[in-house]
């Protein structure tokens, strides 16, 4: 019977007490060469790193012990977590990547599940680009195609080198741009294979078994998750569905009441010989929100009572498609105007009686229109007779023109633009009577004059009036027609000048080939004053650089000469600076208050060349006056 010295059982003790401390391992190592050094005989060496081992041992049993039971606890904290309620399902996949992450330790975590032949990716964590998204991995190609078949965990610790895996072009490129090297994948299954769960590392090396068996378990866990997320995702939407069902046959109900409602109502109006006022208050109460009703020019004609101003500019100008609902006021192919919905801010889209309220008041609608238009039309013949004598430049006929003008209802002291539409000679049958119809729908006059309509219209934007102008011709006449404008002038003897700019307008655009357009002098910039016979090179001054010219008599500043000095040194801030004699931080300072007092894009590439040539005039009239 071998006898052990107090030495030994002393050293025995203090390997256990390094197990209950759980002492680094090089303590153990310290307290066993201290023990060789007193031992008596080699048998008691002997035992002495037989304990050593046996406490090595000992202790790598325990860590182990811990880490399943912390990998244990680990899993159980996301059991819980997935357990909770998150919403849709695209939730509940970021959550199962981030926990994946979270347990492994690993640099990336993701997710793809299957359509179809292939596995497709849908979530990733600790990725460094978007490469991974969209990727559909092939059946049998890949670790996840692998796994996505065969339903079974698979490891590489390097994935390029690995000779198991069939390698995919798309695949290889996204695992090379996060530069993947170890990846490992575990099915999500529940009857079949679902997709796959994967971790990887930036660096070589084995997943341990125990690091895939735990992936594995998390996956069994994350899957039972993502059927239920989709089971109640799918019920939400039954149920749903089955509200929306009940919403409709309600509504069915209520809007046939109010359809019958509408339509008694609208009879009652066109019977009576109401008016367009009239249909748009009705309609309006029907439906809520702000009805109006505008011309072909886009000015308003009846509106609903109370309607706020900023809301009739707002719908007049054109907003985004969606905001408004619109609907063409027509006859056969003539344009009327427009009807134009906002709906009250707390309604929700347009439904289907809403549609037909607002079809069913257009029709109505059109029909007043037309009957006030054909009785207009009657007036416009003697309006044209007016307006071929206002052309005529004769200032002795002026105060007698002004009474005959009274007397029909046209305003010579309004704001008003002159227009001239030019179609080809094969299309001008109805030019005559589409001019007239045009100029009485707005209080204006029309007439021809050497095959082109002449039209003298209540306007502030002589610009727009034209495009109106042009839109509404060419659809009733079947062919391109050429507008050019002039104005707004607010005094008889102006006419016939603005006539002649209006006139030269329209044959530049014809020299420009741009048949079918709609422009005024300051709309084609140097081109009308090149190509347009009657542009005046003042006028061209004026709109170019008026308020910058202004500014300078104003205020005796000079913008003017720092424009010139600008484009006379190559557009360069420190050249123009030293020509003038001031800082480049003051040449940018008279740049700015130039692109306030004329627009952002006064120096972009479709304007320089305006402000250059205006320039020069300007230069030009200046040295003659001098």
């Amino acid at each position: 019977m071998r006898l052990f010295s107090p030495r030994s059982v002393v050293n025995r003790r203090s390997f256990l007490r390094l197990l209950v401390d759980g002492a680094p391992l090089p303590h153990y190592d310290e307290i066993l060469h201290a023990a060789v050094a007193d031992a008596a005989s080699p048998a008691e060496i002997a035992d002495l790193q037989a304990e050593h081992t046996l406490a090595l041992q000992l202790r790598d049993t325990l860590e182990k012990r811990h880490a399943r039971h912390e990998q244990q606890r680990a899993l159980v904290e996301c059991a819980k977590e997935l357990a909770e309620d998150h919403g849709d399902p695209g939730t509940v996949l970021n959550l199962i990547v981030s926990q994946a992450q979270r347990l492994l330790g690993c640099d990336m975590a993701y997710l793809s599940l299957n359509e179809g032949q292939a596995t497709c990716m849908r979530v990733m964590v600790g990725a460094t680009s978007s490469a991974w998204r969209d990727v559909r991995i092939p059946f049998g190609t890949g670790i996840g195609g692998r796994v996505a078949v065969t339903g079974t965990p698979f490891s590489t610790p390097d994935y390029f080198s690995d000779e198991r895996l069939t390698h995919d072009p798309a695949v290889d490129a996204s695992v090379k741009a996060e530069r993947q090297v170890s990846i490992v994948g575990v099915p999500l299954r529940n009857s079949t294979v679902i997709g796959v769960l994967f971790a990887s590392n930036r660096t070589p090396g084995p997943f341990s078994h125990d690091a895939i068996a735990l992936l594995g378990s998390f996956a069994a866990l994350a899957t039972s998750a993502i059927d239920q997320a989709q089971q109640r995702a799918d019920t939400d939407q039954a149920l749903m569905a089955l509200g929306k069902a009940n919403e409709t046959l309600r509504e069915r109900t209520v809007d046939a009441e109010r359809a019958v409602a509408a339509h008694d109502q609208s009879m009652d109006i066109v019977l009576r010989g109401g008016g367009v006022q009239e249909v748009v208050t009705a309609a309006g109460d029907q439906l809520g929100g702000v009805l109006a009703i505008f011309d072909e020019f886009g000015a308003p004609v009846a509106w609903t009572p109370g309607a706020p101003g900023e809301v009739l500019k707002a719908m007049a100008a054109g907003v985004p498609e969606g905001t408004y609902r619109a609907t063409d006021l027509v006859a056969g192919t003539e344009n009327l105007g427009t009807l134009v919905w906002a709906p009250p801010v707390q309604a929700a889209e347009a439904g289907d009686l809403d549609r037909r309220l607002l079809d069913r008041a257009a029709v109505v609608a059109s029909l007043l229109q037309l009957f006030g238009r054909n009785l207009a039309a009657a007036e416009a013949r003697v309006r044209g007779e007016l307006l071929d004598d206002l052309l005529t430049p004769n200032p002795r006929t002026y105060s007698s023109l002004a009474e005959r003008a009274l007397r029909i209802g046209y305003q010579p002291q309004k704001r008003h633009a002159v227009v001239v539409a030019h179609i080809r000679a094969e299309n001008r049958r109805s030019l005559a009577s589409v001019a007239s119809d045009l100029a009485a729908a707005r209080d204006g006059l029309s007439t021809v004059r050497d095959g082109q309509a002449v039209l003298v219209i209540p306007s502030d934007d002589p610009s727009l009036t034209a495009r109106g102008v042009s839109r509404s011709m060419t659809k009733r006449l079947g062919s391109p027609v050429t507008v050019g404008a002039a104005g707004p002038v607010d005094d008889p003897a102006d006419l016939p000048g603005a006539y002649a700019e209006a006139l030269a307008c329209a044959n530049a655009l014809l020299r420009l080939d741009r048949a079918g357009a709609a422009a005024t002098a300051a709309d084609l910039g140097y081109a009308g004053l090149l190509l347009g016979d009657g542009a005046s090179a003042g006028r061209y001054v004026e709109r170019t650089l008026g308020p910058v010219i202004q500014h300078d008599e104003q205020r005796s500043t000079m913008l003017m000469e720092t424009l010139e000095t600008y484009f006379a040194t190559g557009q360069s801030l420190v050249a123009s600076a030293k020509r003038l004699h001031i800082h480049p931080n003051t040449v940018t300072q008279r740049l700015d208050r130039v692109k306030r007092l004329l627009g952002v894009d006064w120096n972009g590439a479709d304007h320089t060349l305006e402000v250059q040539l205006a320039l020069r005039l300007h230069r030009l009239s200046r040295d003659l006056d001098a």
